[in-house]
């Protein structure tokens, strides 16, 4: 059972003066307040009332009623005192509560305490949506956006990020980011938070959410065309390649690229036979095309 309150103050409150509380459900609340001298009764009023209480006299003991009968068995009064008690908090008991406190003497109110109860749900896991921006050039650009299912009352968000052993901090529910290829991983987490309860989302991390750029910095397979030259009929182009390991992509460095072609002239073709001797300078005519 939890139990908590804001801005409780101690001595006699002057009449109206509002304290906030709040609880989460499934838990319980206690409206303090402080020891009256000749006090009758106490009537609760939440819309309508809720309980009367008349409190010990002459060696009798506490006794209250429950009106709102939804409420029995959820309302108590600790120790005889006059704080009142309610446990198995709903979220419809959220709301304005007042305590009326009449004198033995007359049937009047002499003073009156209000209270403001909230009562929140527990945050589940925050959800973060990733919304891509730009990746290119060895730097990815992204926002993060946290959000819960179930919204509910008074949530904020912040991120933490963590490089190394340092931690930043920022305020939000909008995380935006941008993380180049060479730079140390990094974590990003959001954290959901209201009055009761703060819960936290898995962890984002930077190289995961930029694999693509850092795929594109990979090296690429590229070949070069050059001539193999053998006794075959027709005088067609024969190519042969050679393959290296370029990180540029062809497209990307065309004008360092040299093809060659051959051609076997026909005059080879018709003797059958490749000379033992080739005189390659006068005999093939070369294309270079850059």
């Amino acid at each position: 059972m939890l139990c908590y309150c804001w801005n409780i103050r101690k001595g006699p409150a002057a009449s109206g003066d509002l304290k906030k509380v709040v609880g989460a459900i499934d838990g319980s609340v206690t409206f303090p307040l402080n020891s009256i001298p000749h006090v009758g009764s106490i009537v609760w009023i939440f819309n309508t009332t809720l309980v009367t209480y008349e409190p010990p006299q002459n060696g009798s003991s506490a006794t209250f009623i429950v009106s709102q009968t939804h409420k029995k068995g959820r309302v108590s009064f600790p120790n005889d005192e006059y704080t009142l008690k309610l446990s198995k908090l709903e979220k419809s008991d959220s709301g304005i509560y007042r305590a009326e406190i009449h004198s033995s003497h007359q049937s009047s109110p002499i003073r009156s305490q209000k209270f403001v109860l909230n009562v929140y749900e527990h945050l589940s896991k925050p959800k973060v949506t990733i919304g891509l921006q730009n990746k290119m050039n060895g730097t990815c650009m992204a926002n993060l956006t946290c959000s819960m299912e179930q919204q509910g009352e008074d949530v904020t968000y912040s991120w933490e990020s963590k490089e190394k052993a340092e931690n930043e901090s920022q305020e939000g529910a909008i995380f935006p980011i941008s993380w180049s290829l060479g730079k140390r991983n990094m974590t990003f987490i959001c954290i959901a938070r209201n009055p009761i309860s703060r819960s936290f989302s898995d962890p984002i991390s930077s190289w995961k959410l930029c694999e693509e750029v850092i795929e594109e910095k990979k090296g690429t397979e590229i070949h070069q065309v050059i001539p193999n030259i053998c006794s075959h009929s027709g005088g067609n182009t024969l190519y042969d390649t050679i393959s290296y390991t370029n990180k540029r992509t062809p497209e990307e460095d065309t004008v360092n690229t040299l093809y060659t072609i051959a051609q076997v002239p026909k005059q080879v073709e018709k003797s059958h036979k490749i000379p033992t001797t080739l005189d390659t300078a006068g005999l093939f005519p070369h294309e270079t095309i850059i």
